[in-house]
């Protein structure tokens, strides 16, 4: 199973999966890196969204992806 990471960059996120390394994508903001992980990661909005406020707070976070 691959990983998501996300990471806050300012008020932008980045987001790294583990079967693309070296490349990451955004910056996007709060909502639409959501919105992101439930079409890229297979993420339920949930989870997507608790992965973001987890990223908010500690700088970075990392699921297991849907796929």
């Amino acid at each position: 199973m691959s990983t998501v990471t996300v990471y806050k960059k300012g008020k932008r996120f980045r987001v790294e999966f583990s079967r693309l390394p070296g490349q990451s994508f955004g910056p996007w903001s709060f909502a639409e890196t959501i919105r992101d992980l439930t079409v890229s990661a297979l993420l339920e909005p949930l989870q997507a969204r608790d992965l973001v406020m987890d990223a908010a707070v500690k700088g970075s976070a990392t699921s297991q992806t849907g796929r």
